[in-house]
């Protein structure tokens, strides 16, 4: 009957709004649809118009912006060389002084100069392609770490690729200025063809009357430029249609936004798929200086295959470079779509019509609500009674499960009171006994009358506090208070240790005192049902060492109680099933099933903690044991 009514309530609630939701956007959208199609086909040849007019005066201007900064960086080109090589040397420069400073009263200049050597060697800078050189004023080699063997060579007629007197001219202007630079033209390692202008700086090194000093191709300055100026266009494309590109007069590709181009790049490919006649367009606009070119792209790498592309190019002449920027003139349909909301204004007939008919649409949804209201305060009532049925129902089982509990804590507590009944009642009756026969044979004098009276009296108060202690047991006060957990197991050994002392158990207990709020009987309860579940099992097993371990410990706002025994444990198929009501591995006439239940019970419901039990082997005093291991865990805060 529940399930059902679920199942009736589930379906109204998953599938008729949506349905109203559905049939309401339906017709909105069908009326909106058919009245603005007729409008944007209108309004579409303008805006297409504009757009291609406004990308035009953007694309230029962003080029014209870029060769502004290309024309700008070229200018301070010579000048960063120069302030990059300068720099270098006066390093070089610097970390020679400091190595003369720390050593010159200590070590022989040959050792100083050597240790500044093989301090300079092996340095190199601007991608590797830079090193320092090391001269005497006298024109002597000291360091070339490219040409080692010319060292200590005379360098007095060296020329430069013009047949200038290269080292000549570098001491003559470090005799005068101590420091400057210098331009000269020799042939690249890997271009021994061509000369190539280098620009170079010499700073004069006073200790020894040396000149350290240093050069850089400007080609391989100015590709560093390029490659910077590269770098810098990548980062202002903004995708792959519309970025722009670079490609040299001679057709290599140097930029695009598409990396298959760029990584298949020759002057057999070009950015447009082997469309010769569009490519050498751009060069000869670059060429010429500036212009714009539209074209349908063949191949095209987008996915606006057919559209004309529009294209902006202008030529950068001392590096033979062609830039451009683009743009397809079908993207204007984002820009139309940005329109619509303008288009709306026109819509104002056909918006009162919607409103009229989401009036009705609403009022007809109205309706239906008052009956799906109705429909579910039912449902809901029929399902809250079955509901209060059930929760009755299982309270009047627990109930009876709990007094079936408590009775059967009664039998175990009555046999407890008569075995620790038993000696003290032996000790009154030979005390009473002693006394008639010491009368009868009047023998019987004050002191031993007292003495006797004093034992019994002593022993029948001994009697008197076991019955208080049993009694309190058996209060039913449901009033929760705060207590420590010594004296719960306290008051546990006081109610079982007749039965534990006769069965010959050793219980060991390690324990921090940490202190519980709630019911104090329920959890004496719980941890006398769990002792005794021990003891039952050692009477199944013959043990000589027979012991029951309680450690008691705080962890966080958690406390634990954990209790195990060496009685082997119990069998794996069934350890899972312990805990369930009535079920018992003992006779009928010694279980009811219900102890470790009872005790689940107390330990989730009525302290907010978790009852596990199983199997453990673990070691003692040097021995292997095996037996059941139960854990009990208390939420602190719970109340």
């Amino acid at each position: 009957m529940l399930y059902k009514n679920e199942k009736h309530i589930l379906n109204i609630i998953k599938y008729f709004p949506p349905l109203f939701i559905i049939t309401i956007s339906l017709i909105i959208t069908i009326f909106l649809y058919i009245e603005k199609q007729h409008f944007l086909e209108k309004e579409k040849m303008f805006i297409k118009t504009q757009y291609i007019k406004n990308n035009k005066i953007q694309i230029k201007n962003k080029i014209d912006d870029l060769y502004e900064f290309i024309v700008k960086t070229q200018d301070e080109t010579i000048e960063n060389l120069k302030e990059n090589i300068k720099n270098r040397v006066y390093e070089a420069h610097t970390i020679a002084t400091n190595i003369y400073e720390q050593n010159k009263n200590t070590k022989d200049k040959n050792e100083i100069k050597k240790m500044i050597k093989d301090a300079l060697v092996n340095i190199r800078f601007n991608d590797n392609r830079g090193y320092f050189f090391v001269y005497s004023i006298d024109y002597e080699c000291i360091l070339l770490p490219v040409a080692r063997e010319l060292e200590g060579t005379n360098f007095y007629n060296f020329k430069d690729g013009k047949g200038e007197y290269l080292t000549r001219k570098i001491i003559d202007k470090i005799k005068k200025e101590k420091e400057g630079f210098q331009t000269w033209y020799y042939h690249k390692p890997d271009d021994m063809k061509n000369q190539y202008k280098k620009i170079g700086f010499n700073i004069y090194f006073e200790p020894f009357d040396w000149f350290i000093g240093t050069g850089e191709y400007y080609v391989d300055f100015e590709k560093e430029v390029q490659k910077e100026i590269l770098k810098y266009i990548s980062k202002l494309s903004s995708n792959e249609d519309n970025g722009y590109f670079v490609l040299n007069y001679d057709k290599t590709i140097l930029y695009h936004n598409n990396k298959e181009i760029i990584e298949n790049k020759s002057t057999d490919v070009n950015f447009l798929n082997d469309n010769e006649k569009v490519i050498k367009d751009f060069i000869y606009i670059g060429k010429s200086g500036e212009g714009f070119m539209s074209y349908i792209p063949k191949n095209n790498h987008s996915t606006k295959i057919g559209s004309t592309k529009t294209t902006y190019i202008k030529g950068i002449q001392n590096w033979q470079w062609a830039i451009g920027k683009s743009f397809y003139q079908n993207d204007f349909d984002k820009i139309f779509i940005s329109k619509e909301k303008e288009l709306n204004d026109n819509f104002k007939d056909n918006v009162i019509l919607i409103f009229y008919i989401a009036t009705i649409v609403t009022s007809i949804l109205l309706l239906f609500s008052f009956y799906i209201v109705r429909i579910l305060n039912k449902k809901f009532s029929e399902y809250k009674k079955a509901i209060h049925q059930h929760m009755l129902e299982r309270t009047r089982q627990h109930n009876i499960l709990a007094q079936q509990s408590k009775m059967a804590s009664m039998g175990e507590m009555i046999g407890n009171i008569a075995h620790q009944w038993r000696q003290p009642l032996s000790v009154i009756t030979t005390a009473a006994t002693g006394m008639k026969i010491q009368k009868e044979f009047n023998e019987l004098d004050d002191d031993t009358l007292n003495d006797s009276l004093d034992n019994i009296t002593n022993t029948a108060k001994y009697l008197s506090k076991t019955i208080d202690d049993f009694r309190n047991f058996f209060k039913s006060d449901k009033k929760e208070s705060h207590f420590k957990i010594e004296e719960v197991f306290e008051k546990t050994f006081k109610l079982t240790q007749a039965q534990f002392k006769n069965y010959e158990i050793k219980i060991i207990t390690n324990f921090e005192n940490y202190e519980i709020y709630g019911l104090e009987n329920e959890l004496l309860q719980a941890l006398i049902n769990i002792l005794n579940n021990a003891r039952d099992a050692f009477e199944q097993k013959v043990e000589k060492d027979r012991f029951i371990f309680i450690d008691a410990y705080k962890k966080g706002d958690y406390g634990f109680i954990i209790i195990k025994d060496n009685a082997g444990g119990i069998k794996e198929e069934i350890v899972d099933k312990v805990c369930e009501p009535y079920f018992t591995t003992k006779h009928k006439s010694k279980g009811t099933g219900i102890g470790l239940y009872m005790t689940q019970e107390i330990i989730r419901n009525h302290m907010g903690g978790s009852f596990t039990i199983e199997n453990k082997t673990f070691e003692y005093e040097g021995k292997s044991y095996t037996g059941a291991q139960f854990t009990i865990k208390i939420d602190l805060t719970f109340n």
